[in-house]
């Protein structure tokens, strides 16, 4: 027998024995026959020595703990789960995602949108977004991720947007976008390309 075939019916052997007997219970034998061929079996015969199997390892994992049940006053199990919904959250994050840092924006009516992504992704009750176009608030507006700013000056603008809660006290900020708005400069109407 081919010394790949013994080792495929071992594996065998010692996968079904692993999957149908107890290892810390179960003895395995190995007897080596006159043709040169190796059996193993479970049984103990004639001429045959003791193996030592490994017991595979048992990785437990924790289970989890789930709490009791408490018992709560009855005005609040009258009350609808969404008022956990509805908690104002402690910690807010404004992001704007586009135009990109740097950015040429090829506006010539200087018309372009600034798009952002925030933390809660919609805001809560009495929250809004402010929209600052080198420091001065451009656009407000809170049931959007996106705002068109409209007739913006060419060259350098910096460009950053706050989360404010009812009061109008910023709660979160964005950092400072520099963006190059690019128009088409119109020039005097008297100019004329060349003298006759």
């Amino acid at each position: 027998m081919k010394p790949l075939a013994l080792a495929a019916i071992l594996l065998t052997f010692l996968i079904g024995l692993a999957l149908h007997v107890d290892p810390t219970t179960a003895q395995v034998y190995k007897k080596r026959n006159a043709d040169g061929t190796v059996t193993y079996t479970d049984q103990p015969v004639q001429g045959a020595e003791k193996v030592e199997v490994e017991a595979a390892p048992v990785t437990e994992f924790a289970k989890p703990t789930v709490a009791a049940p408490t018992e709560q006053p009855q005005a609040s199990q009258s009350q609808p789960a969404q008022a956990s919904a509805d908690a104002v959250p402690t910690e807010f994050s404004v992001t704007i995602t586009s135009p990109e840092y740097q950015a040429p924006i090829r506006a010539n009516n200087g018309q372009f949108d600034v798009l952002w992504q925030s933390e809660p992704e919609r805001l809560p009750e009495g929250y809004q977004y402010e929209l600052f176009v080198d420091g001065v608030k451009s656009w407000t507006g809170a049931d959007s991720n996106q705002a068109t700013l409209m007739d913006v000056a060419r060259g350098e603008r910096r460009i950053h947007l706050q989360i404010v809660d009812a009061n109008g006290q910023a709660v979160a900020r964005s950092d400072t976008l520099v963006v190059y708005v690019l128009r088409v400069a119109i020039s005097g109407a008297g100019q004329s390309g060349g003298g006759a």
